[in-house]
């Protein structure tokens, strides 16, 4: 069976510390710690793994950190396409404080894998794509990497009829729209930064998705955590209410969880209105789970039937 190639450039060992409170300029002892492999395409690719579609994931790795990646790819059941580096991948930290309820994201910026590294990557990854089910593209590009670097891969995918579903932001994103990618993913907050324009509205919203088809993307998909999602076609639009979570212990990985839940549907021949639906109860289910993308099929049922949706 062909599989998604989730392809970015940066995955992390991720370590999740959770703090019962957090207090700056003091020792703070955390009550529970949990490592994983994380970073938004290998979180893609695990949540996909999970739902029943084989996937693969591309990135650099390297070093003891990139070893433990490695590992837990194996745990996961994820083919892993990463491509060596001499440089250790880096380390996230998540800082979860249960009494105030709040979730902090501390980045490590990824360290540069040298010339030869990024054309192997290249190399390896535009066969790879000419032979997926899906090219999956998420995050966005690493100062080392020019804003024209997923082109490629995009038209690689275009010229050997591979959908293609991208999740960036700002020229990354842009870029591609050229060779019509079959969804075009971001927050509010992206494309406000993508057409560097406020979105303060629906309206405002529902102008820049349709720019950004006017610009190349076949479809257009637009979330906002907890409020209303949008999805907008070449026919319609539709406006979608993410379903009520049971309890908010961890956001991080949701948007990845969402895209892979799209993927899933689109490619067991879903239309992309219930695709989305089902992505967002994916969203929904990790928000619930402390380690990213490490999502519980029977919540995933019960929240798909949570999703509001209606037409615009």
């Amino acid at each position: 069976m062909k599989k998604v190639l989730c392809l970015g450039l940066t995955p992390a060992l991720q370590r999740t510390l959770v703090f019962e409170g957090l207090e700056i300029d003091e020792v703070n002892r955390a009550r529970q710690v949990v490592e994983s492999a994380a970073g938004k395409a290998l979180n893609t690719a695990r949540a996909l793994v999970t739902l029943g579609t084989p996937a693969q994931t591309a990135g650099f790795n390297g070093g003891q950190t990139g070893r433990k990646i490695a590992g837990y790819l194996k745990a996961y059941g994820v083919e892993s396409a990463l491509t060596p580096m001499q440089a250790g991948t880096r380390i996230c930290s998540t800082l979860i404080v249960a009494a105030s309820g709040t979730v902090t994201e501390l980045v490590e910026e990824a360290r540069e894998p040298g010339r030869a590294a990024v054309a192997r990557f290249v190399r390896d990854n535009l066969k790879r794509t000419r032979a997926a089910a899906m090219l999956v593209i998420s995050g966005t590009l690493p100062p080392y990497a020019g804003d024209d670097f997923y082109v490629g891969f995009v038209r690689a995918a275009a010229e050997a009829d591979v959908p293609v579903v991208i999740d960036s932001q700002k020229e990354a994103l842009v870029n591609v729209l050229f060779e019509r990618p079959l969804l075009a993913k971001l927050t509010v907050r992206e494309l406000a930064a993508t057409l560097r324009e406020p979105m303060t509205s629906e309206k405002s919203i529902l102008r820049g998705m349709r720019d950004l088809q006017a610009m190349g993307a076949q479809n257009v998909f637009v979330t906002h955590g907890a409020k209303p999602a949008y999805l907008v076609t070449p026919k319609r639009g539709w406006r979608f209410a993410p379903p009520p979570v049971a309890r908010h212990v961890n956001p991080i990985g949701s948007g990845d969880c969402t895209t892979a839940g799209i993927v899933h549907a689109v490619l067991t021949g879903k239309p992309l209105r219930e695709a989305v639906r089902y992505g967002l109860a994916c969203g929904s289910a990790n928000v619930e789970s402390l380690t990213p993308a490490d999502l519980d099929l029977k919540r995933v049922a019960v929240l798909r039937r949570g999703v509001g949706c209606e037409a615009l």
